[in-house]
């Protein structure tokens, strides 16, 4: 029972030693702001200084336990912490962490305290400053960080309820770094010695609202209209402010807190709503007011004054207004407000094709005296709907009287040969009573009369009279001062002394002159004729060409009036035609004065022309070969200046055959260069034809040698002869190859392939010897070695044939060696010797079945087993060499053992030991 007690009291003193509740007098609500003195995390530090982290330096503790122990669970401020440092004196990061999804959470503050040396093992209460106080929200967690080794107590106990998440990877931190903790190690069963105490925090605030500022409605767009400043105790607080207004004329900057006008000012008393909220949604309210004045229109040109003549009769614009109005919406409209006296003879409206600028008006037939009113005073108001402001203009009334000629009707004789260009032939004059300036104008008979008048009355030609033919004109004029017309009186004007125009008698004609193309330079082509009734007079002439391109093709005498082609220029038809193939020519005929012209037309004719080819030779090459086969294209340039003709072409060589339309050169007949005296290089002559005229050229057409012949040895089959004591370098007999092919692919080449013997046993040389290449001891007597010799020309072209090494059983005697035969079958010595054994063989064992008849009178089948006599071993002869003792190894056809070191090296098979 005591024991029960006693466990009932620690966990009573534990459970004081956690934050389980705030105190009585306030607790937070769900996601509500943090009553003054709430704390988070353990309540009493020193309890928990049992353990401490063996981690390593480094260290990064976050508090994430699911029990929420260490969970900020309302919106406020630290205002304190309170941590036990158990060793490892030095600088500990107490953190804020908010968790943002994913396992990434974001630092959201730090207060960093430093515990000196011999100040560890206690507990440490920490006030924060009000300048570093975090901000905190409902769900941010604590824990901290130190750069040395764990500093911070805990004590292990407790459940799964109990984790933390720890990493030693994770370094300094700057406030509003995101790490990914969701990736290090998470633990359980520890309570660490830190808790925070928190607070509500301050609430925002607006500095300089409520405020009211004025502005007139001529303000620019984009102007600055207030700065909102707002503040903040707790200065780790993230505030918003927001604006509101019934308008869309404001614009509001909610980082630098700037209020502008996004375009013209709205007229009036404009209400702006600011809020402030900070992360626990404390706010303050203020309203800003932009007053916005009207700036009135001004009329800059009033007074003013006008005349207007008593027998004025058309509709008149007198004066136009100039108003501006420095508000940037406003629109200005005017009008005539009254008149003195009062009529309706004046009105204001928009001028013609304008939005903006006003006239005023005198209206048609208006009814104006001079004796009974000579003025009239308009009072002019303008308003922006706003304001509206007058101005006055005064119209004159006076009295009009029409000018009068002084020197017509009249006649004036001019020469033709002495009346240049400028040149004034009379002065008109006239009066006017009221009016010191007059207009004059002029029309004519005939029409379009060589003259003018000038304001001033002057009358002058406007051109040499003497290039005239009419001898006269009347002039008819009008005089006005502005307001009455009149006229017209006559001046007549004689043209003395004309002078006839000559005339060309030869054009024009009925048909085009052709003129073929390669004409000779300057040939005559047509020759101009003129008549004139002025006796005496010299001409000359002038042309011109249609197209231009004709003055680049034809030369014309000015003063012969001759037209020949070019004297330095040839004319091309094809060339020409991209332009023009008929050209008109104007001439003209000149007295001095008077001009005649014509045209002539001009048709370039087309000529054929020969083809040419682009080089004096050409050359091709190609492979020998039969009958047809194709030896190149020589590509040849040829130019026709004849746009259309079809060209032809042929070749001269009989062994050779031209495509007349590419030009492509083919084998008449098989070309064999290894035929004696057949050329590899043949010039042709290439003729090239547009069916009427032809032009020449060289080809060379050079022939390659194809290696087109395989080399063919003798014989399929090659047989020599070898002892393995044959010694290395002694032929054993020669190849004999031919190859059909001359010059440098007839040249071949022998090799063999021994690679079934596994080494290079036998050689061949340049002059087809073949030889023993390297020593022949490992091969045994009786052996057939089979081998491949190839020859190849230098075209890699090849043939192949067997060869066969014999290295018969020994004799006494070596056996030949042959040359290019195929040997008999009873000239192989090994047929000779298998088949001499089965003979024995075969009549011993008809000797031995007689002598059993004989003897026994039936045959062992019939009586059984029976043990033959002992016969005396007889061995081969070994050329007067001593006995060779086998080795007990097995041996095969290839592998020998050395017998005596008298002798050569021998090889041995099964065969090696004979019964006799």
């Amino acid at each position: 029972m005591r024991l029960f007690y006693v466990a009932m009291l620690l966990i009573y003193v534990d459970m004081q030693h956690n934050y389980v509740n705030a105190p009585a007098a306030a607790q937070p609500q769900a996601e509500g702001q943090c009553p003054n003195g709430w704390g988070r995390g353990e309540n009493n530090p020193k309890s928990k200084y049992d353990e401490i982290d063996t981690f390593g330096t480094g260290l990064g503790i976050l508090l994430d336990a699911t029990d929420n122990e260490y969970m900020i669970n309302c919106c406020g401020v630290v205002t304190d912490w309170d941590f036990y440092v158990k060793a490892n004196p030095g600088t500990i990061q107490l953190q804020i962490w908010r968790p943002e999804g994913a396992g990434q959470y974001k630092l959201v503050g730090e207060n960093s305290y430093t515990v000196a040396d011999g100040d560890e093992d206690n507990e440490f209460p920490y006030t924060v400053p009000p300048a570093q106080r975090i901000s905190v929200r409902s769900g941010d967690y604590i824990g901290f960080f130190t750069a040395g080794k764990s500093m911070i107590s805990h004590r292990e106990r407790g459940d799964a309820t109990d984790g933390y998440t720890y990493s030693t990877s994770i370094g300094a931190q700057t406030v509003g770094n995101t790490y990914n903790w969701g990736s290090q190690t998470a633990d359980t069963q520890k309570e660490y010695a830190i808790g925070v105490t928190l607070g509500p925090g301050n609430s925002p605030t607006f500095s300089n609202l409520d405020s009211t500022v004025t502005f007139p409605d001529s303000t620019a767009a984009n102007s600055l209209m207030f700065t909102v400043a707002w503040t903040d105790d707790d200065p780790l607080d993230i505030l918003t402010v927001v604006m509101t207004t019934t308008t869309s004329s404001f614009t509001f900057n909610t980082v630098s807190g700037e209020v502008r006008n996004s375009g013209a000012l709205p007229f009036g008393n404009n209400d702006l709503s600011f809020t402030v909220t900070d992360d626990c949604g404390r706010t303050d309210a203020k309203t800003l007011r932009i007053t916005v004045t009207n700036v009135k229109p001004v009329i800059n040109n009033l007074p003013a004054t006008a005349d207007v003549t008593e027998d004025h009769a058309n509709e008149q614009l007198l004066y136009t207004l100039d108003v501006t109005d420095g508000s940037l919406s406003d629109t200005v409209s005017c009008s005539i407000a009254s008149v003195n006296p009062t009529t309706d003879n004046f009105f204001s409206r928009l001028n013609a094709g304008s939005t903006t600028a006003y006239g005023l008006y005198i209206k048609a037939q208006p009814t104006l005296s001079y004796d009974q009113a000579r003025q009239y005073t308009l009072t002019v108001s303008c308003t922006d709907t706003k304001d509206s402001v007058q101005g006055t203009f005064i119209v004159y009334v006076t009295r009009n009287n029409p000018p009068v000629f002084t020197n017509l009707q009249a006649t004036k004789t001019v020469t033709a040969a002495g009346t240049t260009t400028g040149t004034t032939i009379y002065t008109v004059t006239s009066t006017d009573s009221d009016s010191s300036q007059l207009y004059y104008n002029m029309t004519s008979l005939p029409a379009n009369a060589p003259f003018t008048i000038h304001n001033s009355g002057e009358i002058l030609a406007t051109s040499d009279l003497s290039q005239h033919t009419v001898p006269g004109y009347d002039l008819y004029v009008y005089v006005s001062d502005g307001k009455t017309l009149v006229g017209p009186r006559t001046l007549t004007v004689i043209i003395s002394g004309i002078n006839t125009a000559p005339v060309i008698t030869n054009l024009p004609i009925s048909s085009p002159i052709s003129v073929p193309e390669n004409s000779a330079l300057s040939a005559s082509v047509f020759q101009v004729s003129v008549s004139d009734v002025n006796t005496g007079d010299t001409h000359t002439y002038s042309a011109s060409y249609n197209p231009s391109l004709g003055s680049s093709l034809f030369s014309f005498n000015t003063a012969s009036g001759l037209l020949s082609t070019s004297s330095t220029q040839s004319i091309n038809y094809e060339t020409v035609a991209t332009t023009a193939t008929t050209y008109v020519i104007t001439i003209t005929a000149s007295d001095g004065q008077a001009t005649a012209t014509q045209t002539l037309s001009v048709a370039i004719t087309d000529q054929n022309e020969a083809p040419v080819f682009g080089k004096t030779s050409y050359a091709i090459s190609g492979n020998e070969g039969p009958s047809g086969s194709t030896i190149g294209n020589p590509s040849f340039d040829v130019t026709d200046p004849d746009a259309g003709e079809t060209l032809s072409y042929s070749i001269d060589c009989p062994a050779f055959i031209m495509n007349s339309a590419s030009g492509v050169v083919t084998l008449s007949h098989d070309y064999d260069l290894d035929v004696a005296g057949t050329a590899n290089t043949v010039t042709c002559t290439v003729t090239v034809s547009d069916g009427d005229l032809k032009d020449t050229t060289s080809l060379v057409v050079t022939i390659n040698d194809v290696n087109d012949n395989t080399p063919t040895f003798s014989s399929a089959t090659y047989t020599f002869y070898a002892q393995p004591h044959t010694g290395v370098g002694t032929v054993l007999g020669s190849f004999t190859a031919t190859d059909g092919d001359v010059g440098a692919f007839g040249t071949i080449s022998y090799t063999i392939d021994q690679t079934a013997l596994g080494y290079e046993y036998f050689g061949v040389k340049s002059n087809r010897e073949f030889y023993v290449k390297n020593s022949l001891s490992s091969f045994s007597s009786g052996s057939t070695l089979t081998i491949t010799a190839a020859v190849t020309d230098t075209g890699g072209l090849q043939d192949t044939a067997t060869v066969s090494i014999i290295i018969p059983e020994s004799t006494t005697a070596a056996p030949t060696t042959t040359t290019d035969r195929h040997v008999t079958f009873l000239e192989d010595p090994r047929n000779i010797a298998w088949v001499t054994v089965a003979s024995v063989l075969l009549a011993g064992l008809v000797l031995f079945w007689v002598y059993l008849a004989v003897r026994f009178g039936s045959f062992p089948c019939k009586s059984g087993s029976f043990k033959p006599n002992a016969r005396k071993v007889h061995r081969w002869p070994t050329e007067k060499m001593e006995k060779l003792q086998l080795s007990k190894k097995k041996y095969t056809k290839h592998h020998w053992q050395r017998g005596s070191e008298r002798g050569p090296d021998y090889r041995f098979g099964r065969d090696a030991v004979h019964h006799i």
